[in-house]
């Protein structure tokens, strides 16, 4: 178990969330590099198991984000040194924003967010919504680097060649994620239906009525016996 698995999981929400304010208020690209670079040391220090792949999709994300906004900057009408400075401290803080919640995330289980929920006596509305998104991002990955796997099996070297073709690549395999991300959201919502989830009631149960099972959406305290 890693240290920051023990630190309650909202600490390192508000510390994320502190850190990408940060982030954002920083005036120059200089401030925004020496940000980012201490959150990518402090991750390098972590040594996370998916540390490794969160580095690739960094620098190929902050590449394309600074060429992007370097390209638009100069092409309405600013100078070659403000581009600079403007697309590289979007391209910093999208590092710190990524990085503090790269932390946050892979050091949060969901039964553990699960049970910081309950103990702070948050809504279940609420409750229900972040851990569904905190538990989506460790499967979404996983999903990212299966359709990674099965197109390198297909003969695509997707981590060879110039840059442009990398990148063209790594957008080929965000199509068949966001379908697979899709159905993981239903199944997940016909799941909930199954199990009688209601919004308009604390909660949901089963009962048995002689021989047949039929579902009632009474809060249990109000169940008749």
């Amino acid at each position: 178990m890693h240290w920051l698995d023990r630190v309650n999981p909202f600490a390192k929400l508000f510390a994320a969330v502190l850190l990408t304010t940060a982030g954002w208020l920083t005036p120059n690209a200089v401030s925004a590099g020496a940000l980012a670079f201490a959150v990518i040391v402090f991750i390098a220090a972590c040594r996370l198991p998916q540390a490794k792949g969160y580095f690739k999709i960094a620098a190929l994300v902050g590449s394309i984000v600074t060429v992007s906004w370097l390209i638009s900057f100069l092409a309405g009408g600013a100078s070659l040194a403000d581009a600079a400075d403007h697309a590289l401290r979007l391209a910093f803080r999208l590092i710190v924003t990524t990085g503090s919640f790269f932390i946050a995330i892979e050091t949060s289980s969901a039964g553990t967010l699960l049970a910081a929920c309950g103990r702070a006596r948050l809504p279940g509305m609420f409750t229900l919504v972040l851990v569904l998104i905190v538990g989506m991002i460790p499967l979404m990955r996983e999903e990212f680097q299966n359709i990674g796997e099965t197109q390198r099996a297909r003969g695509l070297e997707l981590d060879r060649g110039p840059i442009l073709k990398r990148v063209l690549y790594a957008l080929a395999r965000g199509v068949p994620l966001m379908v697979q991300t899709f159905r993981m959201a239903e199944s997940i919502a016909l799941a909930l239906s199954i199990y009688g989830f209601d919004p308009k009631v604390k909660r949901t149960s089963w009962r048995d009525v002689r021989l047949l099972t039929v579902q009632s959406s009474f809060p249990l305290q109000q169940q008749p016996r």
